[in-house]
């Protein structure tokens, strides 16, 4: 087959990972082109070196299988992994493996406690499992027929595109681009510069590529006859040319270059090529279609309802005839010789011979151990009208996959629902059940019109006596929608279904809780107050401590919200104590309360309790499956890890929570989440790196939503780092002219503020920085915040002009507001702004011990941008005070001048002693001998003796 070039392609893909990039090959044509023929070519390439091969293929008739394309060649790795491999293999990793590849019954029940697991966790250990199988030469993942991959699939390799395993990567793709679903397609266009990309599109071969397929000992009327009759499809060639010999090619009956479906031509050509097939040998392969591709051999005989004898016999035959092959060269499951071909035996197949089939493979998987996920697709398509066994299996099956692949179990529980009668003859309680919990699978999709029609069907099953239960369904309806951002959604049906409560009713509380939620959302603080007001009357009465937390909770953030400080305070404060006072399973039905009193706490400034209340959060929401509370959670934790400067958790958090925006579609939360780490990475990395993840975020958002204006914000943050001062202004002002979206802002509007003064003054725009400046100590005024008043003090410091004392006295003063906050990394980069203003002051002394200072905590934090910035501020500063009188540096020894140096950059005696392999008892000889030479008695003297010398090379580099 002439495809040299497209296989010079996927050699320079693997000869570029043996070098230790990574690339993604996408190979797209119609069918019969030679998409999986490639595949198999660069796995054969690859074996041959130290790359470690992983594939799989997608198919037609197990869609509703989770994971299909992958599930047995991770499945193989993990029972292959090496001892070397082994730490990165780890228990947890495994567990979450055995969530979608589990074959026994029992795997089930073997770990519990991550059942109810994100999406996107389970991913993470599927990166893992590629980075072991990589080890040092690394790993060719093959997709094969893509536009049949199941969503878990798609889920995956979507990922896998935006978060290359760390070790390097040929992620090999094929599909047929007219048969490719939208969410396929959607992939590829966000695979991120980690990659290498190649995109490889297949067309039909010209004449002389399909000579060479043909040969000589044909005719050239012949050939031609077969190359108009194939339209230059190589597969169709080949099929034609073997059945030539024995009959004339049948004539063309499609149009050439048209093969979504298979042509009629080639349909009887491989209609009679299976035709040589004695019945039991059809049996065979028919039952081969029904178990997959691959498939396992060891269940032939009982799915074709034959002897195992007979059954080997045929599939010798098959072998021989080149129907079937084996998969892997060293594991038992076979394949088809090509994916049409199976394609064909399914739709070939009697349908009573293939429903009977199902049922026997079902069968033959139960007593071979098999758990319900790997029976029930099998279940679903033999089981009768009325089989409240099957119905069980479904459900269990669902569960099972309700958080890893929700859109498969959501196709379970439809087949579950098919399969039971209508509400009568008791299959009321039942029904009920399924779809109560199909509405939770599509919830957790993103699907909230099936969501709602389910909860609707489900409504009319609830006896009369039974309508408290319907209370917690309609509260969670309502949760989804908010956090879905379908606000005016939930507030309608909230206030539909609490209108048939009578007030007096404790029972309606958590209508009350949820209403009072989105009227607070829609800035109605006072009705939202009303209903919290009716809600803790019924929760003193019975002594319900969840819903006094949950009120609490929701006060604490309206009053953040409405820039009401001593009620925010006053709030959080209550809810905390309680919250500390409870049980972890007193809280698991008031994880949402729980988030809400976490973004309350960050807005109070609060950021040690709001890490150490999220993160128990997070804990429960994953022990218990609460996936819908999880990105908010998700958002606070990395904001407050931030604000404390734990950069690597701040990162990681938000990661966690752009997974999940991906993967529940929401734009809101997936821009945010951008921008979270988008600010964190700023300062561990620099502005230049952070800058495309803000802009995206931006871009992400919707227009002027509720989360616009905290994403504008750390825009503009960015943007003032950048020296883009003119759009730094641009974005803040942006913020203020949307008052009706600004409330998440409100508390912290000063910190906008004081960018916006500082990027005036820099600029030489002192007007307008003073009147930044005068609306950052209004607004910090206002809220009576300590960190905002820090930063409204920073903005003042611009302003003050030649009167350094004056600045180091409010810069002073910022530095023990932001300290009292425990905002380390913002205390820092205020000290640096103070060592320079104490410099101008004459005050070089406190000046070298506060830039010192920072340069050991950027060191300690991993904040390297902040770090460039303190060596830069030292070598500035050290250039404006007084010379010193001794001798130059060259006095020094080698071993002196490096010791001299080190000690400038304000590392301790033990941190030079250790850099240098030398004793702390040796550093501080060396010292001492070092000040006596340069006649100095202070680092601080000591880095002005180094000063002339750091000014000629000229500044630290800024960064990329």
């Amino acid at each position: 087959m002439d495809r040299d070039w497209e296989v010079t392609r996927l050699c320079a893909a693997l000869d570029a990972c043996a070098h230790g990039s990574s690339t993604v090959v996408e190979i797209t044509g119609d069918p019969g082109l030679g998409k999986s023929r490639l595949l198999a070519e660069i796995a054969s390439h690859a074996r041959a070196t130290e790359v470690t091969v992983l594939s799989g293929r997608a198919s037609e008739y197990e869609q509703e299988r989770p994971f299909g394309a992958v599930v047995e060649s991770l499945r193989t790795r993990l029972e292959q992994a090496p001892s070397r491999a082994e730490p990165a293999v780890d228990e947890e990793t495994r567990a979450l493996l055995d969530l979608v590849m589990a074959r026994s019954s029992m795997s089930v029940h073997r770990t519990p406690q991550l059942l109810d697991v994100e999406r996107f966790r389970l991913f993470g250990a599927v990166s893992r499992l590629l980075e072991s199988a990589g080890g040092d030469g690394g790993v060719l993942l093959c997709l094969d027929d893509l536009h049949w991959a199941d969503d878990g699939t798609l889920e995956l390799l979507h990922y896998l595109l935006r978060n290359p395993p760390a070790v390097p990567t040929v992620l090999a793709c094929s599909y047929r681009p007219r048969q490719a679903r939208p969410r396929l397609l959607a992939c590829f266009p966000e695979t991120v510069d980690g990659y290498r990309m190649e995109r490889l599109r297949l067309a039909p071969l010209d004449r002389g590529a399909g000579d060479l397929i043909l040969g000589t000992e044909l005719a050239a009327e012949q050939r031609d006859r077969l190359y108009t009759t194939s339209g230059g499809n190589p597969l169709y060639l080949e099929v034609l040319a073997r059945l030539t010999a024995d009959s004339p090619a049948p004539s063309s009956s499609h149009c050439p270059g048209q093969f979504v479906d298979l042509p009629g031509s080639l349909r009887a050509a491989l209609v009679r090529e299976v035709a040589l097939l004695n019945p039991e040998q059809l049996s065979v392969l028919r039952a081969a279609a029904v178990l997959g591709d691959p498939f396992d051999p060891n269940l032939l005989s009982p799915v074709a309802d034959l002897a195992l004898g007979p059954t080997l016999e045929a599939l010798d035959v098959l072998a021989e005839m080149d129907l079937v092959r084996r998969g892997e060269p060293s594991g038992r499951m076979l394949e088809f010789r090509h994916p049409l071909l199976r394609e064909l035996i399914s739709g070939e197949s009697p349908p009573g011979w293939w429903l009977a089939a199902h049922a026997r493979a079902d069968r033959a998987l139960r007593e071979a151990g098999a758990g319900p996920v790997e029976r029930a697709p099998y279940v679903a398509r033999s089981a009768e009208a009325g089989d409240l066994d099957a119905v069980h299996l479904l459900r269990e099956a669902a569960e099972h996959t309700m958080y890893s692949v929700p859109a498969t179990a959501a196709s379970w529980l439809t087949a579950a629902l098919r399969l039971l009668k209508p509400a009568d003859a008791g299959s009321g309680e039942p029904r009920l059940g399924v779809l109560l919990a199909l509405a939770r699978a599509l919830g957790l999709t993103g699907d909230l019109v099936g969501f709602r029609a389910a909860l609707k069907e489900a409504l009319g099953l609830l006896p009369p006596d039974q309508r408290s239960r319907w209370v917690g369904v309609v509260a969670l309806q309502a949760k989804v929608e908010r956090i879905l951002g379908s606000i005016s959604e939930a507030r309608a049906v909230l206030e539909t279904e609490l209108a048939t409560w009578p007030r007096s009713s404790g029972v309606a509380n958590p209508l009350r809780l949820e209403l009072a939620t989105v009227r607070m959302i829609q800035r109605a603080y006072d009705e939202s107050a009303a209903y919290l007001d009716t809600a803790v009357q019924h929760a003193n009465e019975t002594g319900d401590r969840g819903t006094r937390i949950a009120a609490d909770a929701c006060r604490a953030l309206g009053a953040a919200y409405s820039g009401k400080t001593e009620a925010l305070l006053a709030h959080a404060s209550d809810a905390a104590a309680a919250v500390d006072d409870m049980e972890d399973a007193e809280l698991v039905a008031f994880l949402d309360p729980l988030s809400q009193l976490g973004w309350a706490e960050l807005l109070a400034e609060r950021y040690d309790n709001a890490v150490r209340h999220v993160t128990r959060g997070i804990r429960i929401a994953r022990d218990t499956g609460q996936s819908h509370v999880m990105p908010y959670l998700l958002l606070s934790h990395s904001w407050a890890h931030r604000a404390v400067g734990q950069l690597a958790e701040a990162v990681g958090s938000a990661e966690a929570a752009e997974e999940m925006a991906y993967l529940l579609g929401q734009s809101d939360l997936l821009g945010y989440s951008l921008a979270l780490r988008a600010r964190a990475i700023m300062i561990r990395d620099h502005p230049v790196t952070a800058a495309p993840l803000a802009e995206r975020a931006l871009r992400t958002v919707r227009a002027r939503g509720r989360l616009w204006g905290l994403t504008a914000g750390v825009l503009s943050l960015v943007r003032f780092e950048q020296g883009r001062l003119d759009d730094c202004v641009s974005l803040v002002q942006d913020i203020i002219d949307q008052p009706r979206h600004s409330a998440p802002t409100h508390s912290i509007k000063a910190t906008f503020f004081s960018t916006a003064a500082q990027a005036e003054a820099a600029r030489g725009r002192l007007e307008a920085a003073r009147m930044w400046a005068q609306r950052a100590a209004e607004a910090a005024a206002a809220v009576g915040l300590r960190g905002q008043h820090g930063h409204a003090a920073v903005a003042q410091a611009c302003l003050v002009g030649r009167d350094a004392k004056a600045g180091v006295e409010l810069l002073g003063s910022a530095v023990a507001d932001f300290a009292s906050t425990r905002q380390v990394l913002v205390e820092g980069r205020t000290r640096l702004a103070l060592a320079q203003a104490q410099a101008a002051a004459g005050q070089f002394g406190a000046a070298s011990e506060n830039v010192g200072q920072v340069k050991q905590t950027a060191v300690a934090y991993g904040a390297g941008h902040l770090h460039v910035q303190a060596v830069n501020a030292q070598r500035r500063i050290g250039a404006m005070g007084p010379r010193v009188r001794s001798a130059a540096p060259s006095r020094l020894s080698p071993r002196e001048s490096s010791v001299a140096e080190l000690a400038t950059q304000g590392l301790s005696n033990r941190d030079i002693a250790e850099k240098t392999f030398l004793s702390v008892k040796t550093v501080e000889a060396h010292m001492t001998r070092i000040f006596r030479k340069l006649g100095v008695d202070s680092r601080w003297a000591l880095a002005q003796a180094f000063g002339e010398r750091q000014d000629s090379e000229g500044e630290a580099p800024a960064g990329p």
